[in-house]
């Protein structure tokens, strides 16, 4: 993969970074290049990525294995002679009907419809492409949907809840398992090689010359689906809206500010009992214990299962915190016009973009559990009054990570450099 030399060769549209709101020259594109932002090496446009043809067959692909992958016994214990077999569908069944419902629907959201719905709109997209339509809704929906599909994150769960039954009960594997494992295979390809700004682009190319740009004139953005404009279209209210996805493209500062302080406040308050109470109950032979979450990772560790406990607290207990105080960081930056290093900025938000999704890990093994350990064996497992909690805070950080707009920490650089 190559960046592409704007200077040497003709341009093809101007743009703008969605990330530093640089204004950008890209030229045309050779199979395998793509053009970044000179200033902050945001990737502006590739043409090394697949096929939508191809990313539709793998989708297609994934929609014929999910039946298998998720009704069908992953894992199975032995319990004094009665095997109970362990699925995703059955934990979330039984996590739902056993009296918790809403952490039911977060762990049936990320695992269950987010994956589903995410394949289903690549083949949707790739027969309006084939329709020669203009498939402006399917775009919205597959770039509000592409960071909530986990099922790699399902897989590392799998993993962890294997380790943490080892010691209660025989534990086996079932054939299904490699429906599950292709399925978390190419769910994760397709996760990869799909990237919805570029998919507006295909459908809706950028356009904009430098010709029609002047300082009287400068270029509108629209940071719903990053495209560069030269005139809004007006609504039926009067409202200025974009003229490719139709959103409103002048967010105003204070407005995204004030969406992302909401969800990460709402975040903050739900860490604190998700910490403080148990995320689930274990009970052998009528005695039972709690674990909190940093109490399952010391009881990984006693079992001696130092990665499994190093995973935990990663997932668990190291990113959400992290998280929360990085965005706290960035917020302040920008409240406060703190001038430290902004490539060092927005390492640390990429970094808290990206891992953010992996703190679900801990809810997938609860719903797995719940699957294995039923009441009215010898062992009861149930889930603990901090589960929910825990999974609306994942939620609420990652909406948070979502509305922060980084071309806020740019403006405070430029207003350094000026200076």
């Amino acid at each position: 993969m190559q960046n592409v030399p704007l200077s040497d060769r003709q341009i093809n549209h101007i743009s703008r970074c969605g990330e530093c709101d640089a204004l950008v020259a890209v030229s045309h594109l050779a199979k395998g290049e793509h053009a970044e932002c000179p200033r902050c090496h945001h990737d502006l446009q590739s043409a090394d990525r697949w096929s939508l043809k191809r990313c539709a067959i793998i989708a297609l692909s994934i929609l014929i294995l999910m039946p298998f992958a998720l009704n069908y016994p992953l894992l199975s214990v032995d319990l004094i002679g009665s095997q109970v077999d362990a699925s995703i569908w059955g934990g979330v069944w039984k996590m739902a009907t056993e009296g918790y419902p809403y952490t039911a629907f977060l762990i049936f959201l990320c695992a269950v419809f987010m994956p589903i719905a995410f394949a289903l709109l690549v083949i949707l997209l790739q027969l309006a492409k084939l329709t020669r339509q203009k498939p402006r809704n399917l775009l919205m929906a597959i770039d509000y949907i592409k960071p909530w599909v986990m099922f790699d994150v399902y897989l590392v769960a799998l993993g962890v809840t294997a380790f943490k039954v080892r010691d209660y009960a025989t534990l086996s594997f079932d054939i299904y398992l490699i429906a599950f494992l292709a399925t978390a295979l190419l769910n994760t390809l397709l996760f990869a090689k799909i990237n919805p700004k570029e998919l507006w682009n295909d459908f809706y190319p950028q356009h904009l010359k430098l010709s029609e740009i002047s300082a009287e004139n400068p270029p509108h953005f629209c940071s719903s689906c990053d495209y560069t404009f030269e005139h809004p279209i007006k609504d039926h209210k009067g409202k200025d809206r974009c003229p490719r996805c139709h959103n409103e493209p002048h967010k105003a500062a204070e407005i995204s500010l004030q969406q992302t302080w909401a969800a990460l406040l709402a975040g903050i308050v739900m860490i604190f009992p998700a910490n403080m109470f148990p995320i689930s109950y274990i009970s052998m032979t009528n005695i039972p214990s709690g674990d909190t979450l940093i109490s399952g990772v010391v009881s990984f560790v006693n079992m001696g299962s130092y990665f499994v406990a190093f995973v935990v607290f990663f997932a668990s207990i190291f990113v959400p915190f992290s998280k929360i105080i990085i965005m706290l960081y960035l917020l302040f930056s920008i409240h406060f016009n703190w001038r430290h290093s902004i490539k060092w900025q927005m390492r640390l938000f990429h970094i808290v973009h990206f891992v953010g999704r992996w703190s679900m890990l801990d809810l997938f093994v609860l719903a797995l559990m719940m699957s294995l350990v039923t009441r009215g064996q010898i062992i009861n497992f149930s889930v603990g009054p901090a589960a929910i909690y825990f999974g609306l805070s994942v939620f609420l950080t990652m909406i948070a990570t979502t509305t922060f707009d980084s071309r806020l920490l740019w403006k405070i650089y430029d207003e350094r450099k000026s200076t």
